[in-house]
């Protein structure tokens, strides 16, 4: 696995926060169908970027997106000419 591939796992994962909000990290396995170890790799290139933040939620490990971070990638979503 290279570095761009990871590069559009996380991509994938940030693109999956936006339309689904908090989930596990089986929740995302779920629905990406990768391996746990793909999902960190991409979730630490997520947090280094700080676009998502990790949960503790009565020992459950959760994601969600940092909401500055969803906000700006909403505008630029919805508001191109």
């Amino acid at each position: 696995m290279t570095k761009n591939d990871i590069g559009m796992k996380a991509g994938n994962i940030f693109l999956l926060l936006l339309e689904k909000g908090k989930m596990s990290i089986r929740e995302i396995g779920d629905f990406t169908h990768d391996k746990d170890r793909i999902i960190f790799l991409a979730l630490g290139w997520l947090l280094r970027e700080n676009k998502v933040r990790l949960l503790d939620r009565n020992g459950l490990l959760c994601v969600e997106i940092n909401n500055p971070v969803a906000e700006s990638v909403i505008d630029n979503l919805y508001n191109r000419g």
